[in-house]
């Protein structure tokens, strides 16, 4: 009885006095945290249910410095893509704004998100909407 005590007693202090490292927080920049690419399918986009998943239209998110970006858009069809620089990236409470001057052009939020097989998962939704004129707009839903 006393050796099971002493054994116990021995492996608790050696327990106690293990050195502890805490986990340090990595510090990403905002645009570190949103830059990638973002790809639709039929399920985030219905507007896209013609296309062929090999040609629809994504979205890039290309770092420039903290807080702002380069949005590259690819669109579907098309071997050209169109770059807006100099977004700026700015969190609200729930989300990430895109910015293009002092019109809001997107958000980026933590949401459900579906695969291309249809399967919901959490994920990063990109959503772009800029109106320039009747001829010349932009609008994207994407996953990360």
């Amino acid at each position: 009885m006393k050796k099971q005590l002493l054994f116990c007693a021995f492996v608790g202090t050696m327990t106690a006095c293990q050195h502890e490292t805490d986990i340090q927080p990595t510090q990403s920049t905002l645009s570190e945290e949103v830059a990638g690419i973002y790809r639709t399918n039929v399920y985030l986009d219905p507007s896209q249910v013609a296309i062929p998943t090999n040609q629809m239209p994504s979205a890039e998110l290309k770092k420039e410095t903290d807080s702002s970006v380069t949005l590259v858009y690819n669109a579907s069809y098309s071997t050209n893509s169109s770059q807006i620089p100099h977004v700026r990236l700015s969190r609200q409470a729930d989300q990430i704004q895109l910015q293009l001057g002092d019109s809001s052009i997107g958000s980026l939020q933590t949401d459900r998100v579906f695969t291309t097989s249809g399967m919901e998962k959490q994920g990063t939704l990109l959503r772009i909407n800029i109106q320039n004129d009747s001829k010349n707009s932009l609008t994207f839903t994407g996953a990360k």
